[in-house]
Parts: C-alpha cells; sequence; structure tokens
C-alpha cells in the first residue's frame, strides 16, 4: 500500500512537469518557415544602377516606385529556398515582380539572422505609352535580408530590412502608341523594403 502511495505521488509529480515544447527555431534547428510582408521604395532605370543612383531627383517613367509585397521562406539548414510577389502602388509605369528565392542563411546570433538571396524571375511592366502596353521581361537579382528574431510564444516575429537589385536580361522596344514614339524597355531596378512576419 505504502509502495502504491509513492507510486502515485510520483506519477503526479511526473505529470505535473509535462509541458508543451516549444518550436524549435533556433540557430542550430534543422528547419524553420517564415512568412513576411513588406514595403519600402525602388527604382527602374533603363540606364542601369550607376546612372539610377546619380539620377534619383527625376520623377519621369525611371522614378521611384512604391513597393509592397509578400515572401514565404523554407530555411532547411543553411539553405533557404521560398518564393516572392512584389507590387507597386503607381498608376503610371506600374509593375509587378514574381519570382522563386534562393539563397544561404547565416545565423550571427540566436536573435540576427543573414539570409543572403538569390531572384530568378519575371518582371511585368505595365501602362508603357498611350496604349497602356505591357511587357513581361525575365531578370536576376540579388537580396541579402538582415532579420530579427524575436521570441514570441511557441513561434518568433521577424523583423527585416532588406536592399535589393535586379538586372533585366533582355530589353525590348515598345511603340507608345503615337507616331514615332518608343520606348526602349528593360534595365535595372534597386530599392530598400522593410518587413514583418512570423516564422514557425
Amino acid at each position: 500500500m505504502r509502495n502504491a502511495r509513492l507510486l502515485a505521488i510520483g506519477l503526479a509529480a511526473a505529470l505535473a512537469g509535462i509541458r508543451p515544447a516549444a518550436a524549435d527555431n533556433s540557430p542550430g534547428s534543422s528547419w524553420s518557415l517564415t512568412a513576411s510582408v513588406w514595403g519600402g521604395a525602388s527604382r527602374y532605370d533603363v540606364l542601369g544602377l550607376a546612372h539610377g543612383v546619380g539620377q534619383l531627383g527625376s520623377s519621369d517613367l525611371h522614378g521611384n516606385l512604391d513597393a509592397y509585397g509578400g515572401s514565404a521562406l523554407l530555411r532547411l539548414g543553411w539553405l533557404d529556398v521560398g518564393a516572392l510577389y512584389e507590387g507597386s502602388f503607381r498608376a503610371v509605369s506600374d509593375s509587378f515582380v514574381l519570382t522563386p528565392l534562393a539563397g544561404v542563411a547565416w545565423d550571427v546570433s540566436d536573435v540576427v539572422r543573414i539570409d543572403l538571396l538569390g531572384e530568378l524571375g519575371g518582371h511585368r511592366i505595365t501602362h508603357i505609352g498611350a496604349d497602356a502596353q505591357s511587357v513581361w521581361l525575365p531578370y536576376l537579382g540579388l537580396r541579402p535580408t538582415l532579420s530579427l528574431r524575436l521570441p514570441l510564444g511557441m513561434a518568433r516575429l521577424v523583423l527585416s530590412a532588406a536592399p535589393f537589385a535586379r538586372w533585366d536580361l533582355v530589353k525590348k522596344e515598345v511603340s507608345g502608341g503615337t507616331a514615332g514614339t518608343t520606348y526602349d524597355v528593360g534595365g535595372t531596378t534597386f530599392g530598400l523594403v522593410g518587413g514583418v512576419g512570423l516564422e514557425i
């Protein structure tokens, strides 16, 4: 009887100590999934990155775009794979991007992570000229991302900042809708966005 009582007390103590395990999204974990939304500014310039940086004050066809978007990123150890969508708020020279992401993750600490990401996708530019034409251009891009991963229950709140640059792989000439008017489309996009997300 005494042994049964001791066994019951021990079992009750063991059950009281059982708690749900938190999600393993520490630097040493084997995988994690992060979904993010973000916004910022980007600029498209047909003459390239150096010219675009030097002419940031202009407001013509190659001017600034208010960008927004979302992404999902699966981390498998040091490998990053995912997808990204980006749009813009402008009615003139509107554009959007759809691309897969791939790269490497580097955990600087338990809270700070750097993801060195590459993009190889499609860049669509719309509302070109009087006929509001659109064109798709394939592009190659780089997107290094700095993230702060803050504990939030069984997940992590992710705050991020990402500069990026994209290079269209081809150039196209689009008619402007009036006699003799054409637009050369195909150049460089660059910008900076800040985001918020959830990692599980």
